[in-house]
């Protein structure tokens, strides 16, 4: 029997407020039997009753990514939709299946539709001072016989919403974070059910967020300096008539007790100024002036929420101790980014209780300095500051502030602390979790169950390196760790709302930032100002219009290309390549422009003095600019506050050729097979011999004849074996000092963020599987499980963060091992042509001290299963293959097969 599950449009299930002119179908099949595989598909898409698309029967597998094909879609529309497949066994039985019905709806697809204006509560701002938190409420009628209500709702900082004193959604940190001057995000939201004959209040509270927040470490008002609302309620009757509720002067503003909001900073709140009942209908807000209105910023382009909504998730309940300063600290036992719920008894009038949140044990005390060691020129530090009512209970949880800690200090409280007092509520995108691991050693357990906490605590609808200090979006981050990352969870609408504002960001010459979307936006000559004193980019070398020194690293732009490529590796959409191949394509042009550049410190070396078709072997090089390179590789020079200048001015002068250069090839021959995909052939024949000419450059000018890349650095090796670097002479000279260098130290890694990813991956395709699991299994620093034996419960930024105390305790990117946990341990791995697992590899690599492991992905088509059990004679394997896909299998033992749909069993 064959059911069809899984319904969604545009990656999301039942979506309200999509902009697509084709909206994207999709569904998965599910049946018991083996070999079954779609024949034909045919959608019926109906709107206010009635059919408005038939597709028709269709011949055709394809069960992902169908493109809307009806009349044209209109604003508010509501759509309903089933498909009905047939399907055949491997038997050719045939069967037929329909669909529970899916649903979505669009959003305001014009700008005439909108029939509110910005408001701006704020008259004028100290824009150096924390702000208190400006609420807004407006009182409406709504008549008898109502249908439905939406509200469609966005700001310029954070907003929080409610109808007649109940939570307006359960969605957070809206509108979320986008390259703000150019499109910012509006909500939708079904507030029917809230709704009353009669009265009704609409009541908002707005926070600084990353409008004017403190984000990308020190610089405040990163966007603006007020803050400001634009939204519009519809309601509409049986009758088919609607009234609106908009933004406008009739809204009525005040301040209460949320007296700042940071994300970084957080919360000052004192219980006494709030106004009690100022969400509910009876409240007289007689004495609240009127809100004005506002066109600052208000040319950025509307866009309904292209990502999934940021959540509460988990839930931690707070274990008290004294540490050994005598302080009250309370473990949540999870590292998270959130904040904490707590309910206070028994305090006095404006008594005041302090929050300080963190990662770090240090010395038996609790401790922020691994976290805060620049101090940063804010007033807090992941505090929250509140002044109580003096009620026998009161409770509060932050709205506008996140936090990224395991322990809490808890200062001026006295009471006692009962389970539930003190409740750490993870916040992150509610991304659906797609990938598990499990094996015989529980420490790789853990370093997995590591890695998916990183990537919540990180994934708040951007990927950020951490949630405590900078909390930008850095682009060399996100490619070390996208394969992972859609291992774990299903992130595309997530990287493909991304990596358009990258594109919007992206210079003119085709720089790509190292953050993005920017979170330190010069908006003013006082922001610069600012920014000049506390950016050392901005010291160094001073803004112009093609970015800052520090802006132009290889490994970090990267992420225009690679991101996109391994995106679609994983989810077989063609979209996000048609999205990105142009920002793309700009990067590696100016990659190839900066080659083209002459640095005086290499003008000696033969490169320069060899010519081949009319052009200099030098060109292919790419040695100027500065680049971050094996950033927190364990072996290089440590950075501090006292040689940061120095370290970045060697930095630029010397350029990196041996990784930037690398990555030009990668992304020449990236680029060439994303133009082939997409039909551009002009394109893939010039960056293919592009490709070509700089891997042999390479190897001839960066690669000694004895296979010598750079003495005492793993990284070298393994980024010239996986980006093809050697040429067929020089690979085996290569693989060897690989090998010596692994042994010089001790069975020990020693690479940075760029390499740690492919390092396991290398030494399995040179046939030295014995080296990948030695080095995945050590336990000694610096090592993936070293962090884990001492107890961490993320994955930190540096090997030693937590024999050191230093640096964040919550970075993703050396998670990114788990890529080979899953595509060579298990074995499940994708193949680009057949992408989004159409068709994939099971190809288990068995080793180390493992006598068992498992995989089990769900992919778009439905779950995969791999795993294997070694007994005293023999290797057990089974697998799962979903309906409608094809697996290429791989014993152990060498023996391979094609398989279809179906559970499987074989003894190696």
């Amino acid at each position: 029997m064959v059911n069809i599950v899984d319904l969604k449009t545009e990656y999301r299930t039942n979506p309200l407020g999509l902009d697509a002119a084709q909206p994207r179908f999709s569904w998965k099949l599910k049946s018991d039997l083996k070999g079954v595989r779609q024949t034909s598909w045919r959608i019926r898409a109906s709107s206010n009753g009635r059919i408005i698309w038939d597709s028709k029967e269709t011949f055709s597998d394809d069960s992902q990514r169908v493109l809307y094909a009806g009349p044209p879609l209109v604003s508010r529309q509501q759509i309903m939709w089933q498909v009905e497949v047939s399907a055949e066994d491997e038997q050719g039985v045939l069967e037929r299946a329909i669909s529970e019905p899916g649903y979505f709806e669009m959003g305001l697809l014009e700008r005439s539709d909108w029939r509110c204006q910005w408001i701006e509560p704020e008259e004028a701002v100290d824009i150096h001072a924390r702000k208190p938190s400006p609420y807004l409420r407006r009182v409406f009628q709504v008549k008898p016989k109502l249908k439905s209500a939406r509200a469609y709702q966005s700001a310029h900082g954070l907003y929080a919403f409610w109808i007649n004193g109940q939570p307006g959604t359960k969605d957070c940190f809206n509108p979320g974070l986008t390259s703000y001057y150019q499109r910012i995000q509006y909500q939708v939201s079904d507030i029917t059910g809230l709704m009353q004959e009669g009265e009704n209040v609409w009541a908002v509270k707005l926070g600084d967020g990353w409008w004017r927040g403190v984000t990308g470490g020190s610089v405040i008002n990163n966007f603006g300096y007020k803050l400001h609302f634009f939204g519009q309620i519809e309601l509409t009757y049986e009758d088919g008539s609607t009234d609106w509720v908009i933004t406008d002067e009739n809204f009525r503003t005040a301040t209460g007790g949320l007296l700042a909001s940071d994300m970084l900073m957080g919360d000052v709140y004192d219980a006494a100024l709030e106004p009690v009942g100022w969400q509910s209908t009876e409240f007289d807000d007689v004495n609240w002036p009127k809100v004005h209105l506002s066109t600052e910023h208000a040319d950025a382009a509307l866009i309904p929420s292209r990502s999934v909504p940021v959540r509460e998730k988990e839930q931690f309940d707070a274990k008290p101790f004294k540490d050994a300063a005598g302080s009250l600290v309370l473990d949540f036992g999870q590292n998270i980014a959130g904040y904490v719920r707590m309910n206070l008894r028994g305090c006095r009038k404006g008594q005041k209780i302090r929050l300080v949140h963190g990662e770090d044990i240090k010395d038996g005390c609790f401790s922020i300095d691994n976290i805060n060691h620049c101090s940063y020129p804010v007033d807090a530090f992941q505090e929250v500051t509140y002044y109580c009512s003096g009620d026998p209970l009161e409770s509060y949880c932050p709205l506008f502030s996140v936090f990224g800690f395991r322990y809490v200090l808890l200062e001026g409280y006295d009471g006692e602390i009962i389970p539930g007092d003190f409740t750490a509520i993870a916040v992150y995108s509610d991304l659906e979790q797609t990938g598990s691991f499990q094996c015989s050693n529980p420490l790789i357990n853990k370093l997995v169950d590591n890695s998916l906490w990183s990537q919540k605590g990180n994934f708040l609808d951007v990927a950020t390196d951490c949630p405590t200090r900078e909390r930008n979006a850095w682009s060399g981050d996100s490619q070390v760790y996208v394969r992972t990352a859609a291992i774990l969870m299903n992130v595309y609408p997530f990287f493909e709302k991304w990596l358009i504002d990258l594109k919007l960001e992206q210079y003119a010459s085709g720089k790509v930032g190292i953050t993005f979307p920017s979170t330190s936006s010069v908006h003013s000559p006082e922001a610069l100002a600012d920014a000049q004193k506390v950016s050392m980019m901005y010291a160094l070398a001073g803004p112009t219009g093609n970015g800052n020194i520090g802006e132009d690293c290889a490994g970090w732009g990267d992420a225009a290309v690679w991101n996109p490529y391994m995106i679609y590796l994983t989810y077989g959409d063609r979209q996000i390549l048609e999205n990105q191949y142009e920002s793309a394509r700009h990067w590696l042009d100016y990659m190839l422009a900066c080659a083209k550049e002459h640095n005086p410190l290499y003008e000696s070396q033969p490169q320069y003095h060899h010519w081949e078709d009319g052009e200099l072997d030098a060109d292919y090089i790419y040695d100027t600019r500065m680049h971050y390179g094996e950033w927190q590789e364990p072996i290089k020079e440590e950075i501090t506050a006292h040689n940061l200048a120095e370290v970045f001015k060697r930095m630029i002068e010397r350029g990196n050729p041996q990784v930037a250069t690398a990555y030009m090839a990668r992304s020449a021959g990236n680029v060439a097979h994303m133009a082939e995909i997409l039909g551009y052939d002009q394109d893939q024949q010039k960056y293919s011999l592009i490709a070509d000419r700089i891997r042999r450059v390479y190897s001839k000018y960066l690669i000694a004849e004895d296979g010598v890349i750079e003495q005492g650095h793993q990284a070298a090796y393994v980024r010239a074996l996986v980006m093809d670097l050697c040429s067929a002479n020089k690979r085996e000279m290569v693989i060897s000092n690989l090998v010596k260098e692994i042994e010089a130290a001790e069975y020990h890694l020693n690479t940075g963020f760029l390499s740690t990813p492919f390092l396991l991956h290398v030494l399995v395709d040179i046939g030295r599987e014995d080296l990948a699991f030695r080095l995945l299994e050590q336990t000694e620093n610096p090592s993936w499980l070293h962090a884990v034996l001492l107890g961490s419960t993320t994955i930190l930024e540096s090997w030693d963060g937590m024999d050191t105390h230093q640096g964040s305790h919550n970075h993703y990117s050396y998670g990114a091992v788990c890529d080979f946990l899953f595509s060579r341990v298990a074995g499940i791995r994708p193949k680009f042509s057949a992408p989004g697992y159409k068709a994939f590899e099971l190809a288990p690599v068995t080793g180390g001290s493992l006598t068992q492991a498992k995989a089990v992905f769900e992919s778009l088509y439905g779950t995969i299963v791999s795993g294997w059990n070694k007994t005293h004679d023999s290797i057990l394997y089974h697998c799962e293959i979903p309906v409608n896909t094809t697996a290429f299998v791989t014993l152990p033992d060498g023996r391979q097969m094609t398989l279809g749909s179906g559970s499987y069993e074989f003894r190696c």
